[in-house]
C-alpha cells in the first residue's frame, strides 16, 4: 500500500466489515462443531436486537439493527 491515508469513513467501514467476518466465522464454526445450537445462535442475535430497540431510535441504532438482522440471516441453516 502507498503512503496515502485511508479516509476515516473507509477505515470505519473496513473495521466493521472485518468484525462482521470474524463474528460470522466464529459463530459458524461454533455451530458446525456443535458447541452452539442454531437456537442459541438465534438467541444471541435476538438479545442484540433487543438492546438496540431500547430508548430513542436514531440512525446508528437503526443501522445496528439492520446489520444484526443481516448477520442473523447469513447464519440460518
Amino acid at each position: 500500500m502507498d503512503d496515502q491515508t485511508i479516509p476515516a469513513d473507509a477505515e470505519r467501514a473496513g473495521m466493521l466489515a472485518a468484525l462482521h467476518a470474524v463474528i460470522i466465522g466464529m459463530l459458524s464454526t461454533l455451530k458446525r462443531k456443535g458447541v452452539l445450537t442454531p437456537e442459541e445462535v438465534d438467541h444471541i442475535f435476538e438479545a442484540g436486537l433487543v438492546t438496540f430497540e431500547r430508548g430513542d431510535q436514531d440512525a446508528v441504532k437503526q443501522a445496528a439493527q439492520l446489520t444484526l438482522q443481516i448477520l442473523a440471516r447469513s447464519l440460518k441453516d
